[in-house]
């Protein structure tokens, strides 16, 4: 009957979140077939105000609207 109580052959909760395993199907693949010498290329950053430009035009659409109404009497 104490048999039947635990289905694991180690308890779960003896585990610490350091030592679960942390690794996806990509990162997987990358280290079987890629070598161990292989290191991921960190993606480059494209932060300009360009890619910002949809916001701030609603922004100001947006002020623009705030002083339409505000200026209604």
């Amino acid at each position: 009957m104490a048999e039947d109580k635990f289905t694991h052959k180690v308890d779960p909760q003896s585990i610490h979140i350091d030592q679960r395993k942390r690794d996806t199907r990509r990162d997987a693949w990358d280290r079987d077939y890629m070598g161990n010498y292989y290191v991921k290329p960190e993606p480059t950053t494209t932060k300009k105000i360009s890619n910002a430009a949809p916001v701030l035009v609603f922004a100001f659409f947006y002020f623009c609207l705030l002083v339409l109404i505000s200026s209604i009497k």
